[in-house]
């Protein structure tokens, strides 16, 4: 379970309701994967979704579905103390106070993408519940995993761009443990690219 916040009644939190209902009940046998973008699609208003805020391309723009990134952070976040694998995965290329530093996730339509993988020996059945403040995404299941983050490591990547990489310890019924980790890169500011230049901005 890991719930995240959010300001209360903004375009984004419709957007990030929405997707919190299209990925409820989704049930993942042991090996099988999710991807989010393959699951939900393209965000429509015909889908329920309204214009909201995201960063394409390092600068903050608004389109439709702006905001369902909050729920792929939550997601993300649930699924890495599941002990669970990440076929594909990417950071905000801004840091966001609201999510944990490194450890989070974004998406859009097409890509990013964020793709979870069941590595356990149990079904898994994801859900969402929410407030007008708050996601908060479960992960139902047989408890089979002991998962610690054991760390960070900040470095930096290009010549001004900050690599953050985040350790898991999971430790499963067999007394065995498994090590790894996940990471995120973060530009130091709106439309700076890690070699330093300037970023045109989106057209419209």
């Amino acid at each position: 379970t890991f719930t995240t916040e959010h300001a209360c009644c903004e375009s984004r939190v419709t957007n990030i309701h929405r997707f919190a209902d299209l990925m409820q009940g989704v049930y993942l046998n042991p090996g099988e994967s999710v991807s989010l973008n393959g699951h939900v699609g393209e965000r429509t208003e015909e889908k329920g979704f309204v214009p909201g805020g995201f960063i394409s391309r390092g600068h903050l723009v608004t389109d439709i579905g702006g905001g369902v990134s909050q729920y792929a952070t939550t997601i993300f976040n649930a699924a890495f103390y599941a002990g669970l694998d990440f076929e594909t995965y990417q950071s905000h290329s801004l840091y966001i106070s609201r999510y944990p530093r490194g450890r989070e996730a974004t998406i859009s339509h097409p890509a990013p993408d964020l793709e979870i993988v069941n590595t356990t020996d149990y079904p898994i059945l994801i859900g969402n519940t929410y407030t007008d403040t708050s996601i908060t995404v479960n992960m139902y299941s047989t408890p089979n995993v002991e998962v610690l983050e054991t760390g960070q490591v900040e470095s930096t990547w290009g010549e001004v761009c900050t690599h953050v990489e985040t350790f898991r310890q999971r430790t499963y019924e067999d007394g065995t443990e498994v090590d790894d980790s996940v990471f995120a890169i973060y530009r130091p500011d709106e439309g700076i690219s890690c070699d330093g230049s300037r970023i045109p901005e989106p057209e419209d």
